[in-house]
């Protein structure tokens, strides 16, 4: 192709070149243009520094050969020699043999030989070769990337295991304050809080009162005349008015025609006497479309009637609300606290009840023969949390044990000594028995070691050899999985007793007989 005439451009920058004038020739090629033709254009230029614009890329120059030829070219005659284009072939070619690259013969930086330049605030910048490193960070971030997936997406497992446990008790002498910050095991010194229960109680009473009650409503025969020249048709229910605004429905369909007078009977809305109106007392319509016929009863209507049956009276609706107010001293309905908070350490006799009842379910005169009212009913006491009583039972009862572990929500404690109140910092001084179930030789960590890696059925058989677990729940999510994960922290343990989950009636008398427990439709400390 016919030489192009070459161009120089200032660059900016020019202290970081080896071009001391400042200034760099460019020749543009083509795309086919031979590796020999651009040596010779290179030579033919009239500055030290010679870009090669190859904006669409160049084949010779994009093989190995082609470009160390370029190379040792400019080497050999003395110049130095950079890439400008946006072809991502010729440039990596480039960058291998330490030849500087830009995507424009403006942008070239002359120390970026093998590096890669990136264009930020109308600056060039040459990135530092990191090669080597970027590879390794690349794996790494790989292998980081494959562990997150093992560690998070990776099967995992939930044990429930119900071992067996054994009942541990001592008594101890605590002072329990809600001054208090924190437990001291060594003087046995405890937080107190003072926990609440809320449950609402319907109370009922038979009601004492007579009234008498409207049962059965009056029936009449009413007369239609139909004056018209048509037939009409009056269908059952229609609305026939009588005195004082009293109403009738027609009992069936009836049929009127021209110039005719139909009978038919009528019965009253509203039951009782109230409906026994006097003859000729019914004479209009609830429905205007029917006013063209008059009608009327020949004879008064009969059989409108009451009976006497129970009924509400105020002394009824004083009784009721005076058992209200009796909640509040019943030892009955502070013990709901107890069974509301199994687990906490409750000072029944710090209790306190507040009640606020509603309304009747009857006013006075009504009939009935129950009278119902619901009531809100609010204890509050001291406790010790259940948080604060695990604490304790960790401190007096596993210290000394052989290796094993209190089952969770299995903490108790009873009130048993007499209690010491000082009133001016609020502070009870008592004896209470600490009890717990022990799982002696057994700890949640042990059972997880014992099921890694093991299939559903495997980790049963383990759990029951080993450790005399019989009872016991695999669980491994997701479900196609076919073994318990191998990772420790893929998998959850969880103790439980059997009795946890069978309610029985010696447990509910345990709390009738100590200041432990207490159940309701709400509870919180």
């Amino acid at each position: 192709m016919p030489d192009e005439p070459e161009e120089t451009y200032e660059e900016e920058g020019a202290d970081e070149r080896f071009d001391a004038t400042g200034l760099a020739s460019v020749v543009s090629v083509d795309r086919r243009e031979d590796v020999a033709a651009i040596c010779g254009r290179v030579d033919a230029s009239p500055t030290f520094a010679v870009v090669i614009h190859a904006p669409g890329g160049n084949r010779p120059l994009s093989t190995e050969l082609g470009m160390r030829r370029l190379q040792r070219h400019a080497e050999d005659s003395g110049r130095v020699v950079a890439i400008a284009t946006s072809n991502t072939a010729l440039a990596s070619r480039a960058r291998q043999v330490g030849i500087p690259v830009a995507r424009r013969p403006d942008h070239i930086r002359w120390d970026s030989a093998g590096k890669r330049v990136v264009r930020v605030v109308g600056r060039s910048w040459a990135l530092p070769s990191v090669g080597g490193y970027m590879m390794f960070l690349v794996a790494a971030v790989i292998a980081l990337a494959f562990a997150a997936l093992a560690l998070t997406m990776a099967p995992s497992a939930t044990i429930v295991a119900m071992p067996p446990t054994e009942t541990i008790e001592k008594t101890v002498t605590i002072s329990a304050s809600p001054d208090a910050g924190k437990v001291d095991l060594k003087a046995l010194k405890v937080p107190a809080s003072k926990v609440t229960s809320q449950q609402t109680i319907t109370l009922a009473v038979r009601t004492t009162g007579k009234v008498q009650v409207a049962t059965l409503p009056a029936k009449a025969v009413v007369a239609m005349t139909n004056p018209s020249t048509v037939d009409i048709t009056i269908p059952a229910g229609t609305l026939l008015v009588g005195p004082g605004a009293q109403t009738f429905e027609l009992d069936i369909d009836t049929a009127v025609p021209a110039g005719k007078t139909g009978s038919q009977g009528a019965t009253a809305v509203e039951p009782g006497p109230i409906g026994n109106v006097p003859a000729g007392t019914i004479k209009s319509w609830g429905d205007a479309k029917y006013q063209s016929l008059t009608v009327t009863n020949g004879l008064a209507a009969q059989g409108g009637a009451t009976e006497q049956r129970q009924g509400v009276t105020p002394a009824d609706i004083l009784a009721i609300r005076a058992l209200a107010k009796d909640l509040v001293g019943s030892e009955a309905v502070k013990r709901a606290l107890i069974a509301a908070r199994p687990n906490d350490a409750i000072f029944l006799r710090t209790a306190e009840t507040s009640v606020e009842s509603g309304d009747p379910s009857l006013s006075a005169g009504a009939a009935g023969d129950i009278l119902l009212v619901d009531v809100k009913v609010t204890v509050s006491a001291l406790a010790v949390l259940s948080s604060t009583l695990d604490e304790i039972a960790r401190g007096v009862l596993v210290t000394g044990q052989a290796r094993g572990e209190l089952l969770p929500g299995s903490v108790t404690a009873v009130e048993t000594g007499a209690r010491r109140a000082d009133a001016s910092d609020g502070s009870i001084r008592t004896d209470i028995k600490v009890t717990g179930k022990f799982t002696r030789n057994v700890t949640r960590e042990d059972l997880r070691a014992a099921v890694k890696g093991k299939s559903r059925e495997g980790a049963k058989s383990t759990l029951s050899d080993r450790y005399g677990i019989d009872d016991v729940q695999v669980s491994v999510s997701p479900g196609w999985a076919p073994r318990v994960p191998r990772f420790g922290f893929r998998i959850e343990v969880e103790l439980r007793s059997p009795a946890a989950t069978k309610p029985t009636s010696e447990s509910n008398a345990k709390n009738d007989a100590a200041p432990t427990a207490s159940a309701t439709a709400s509870a919180r400390p």
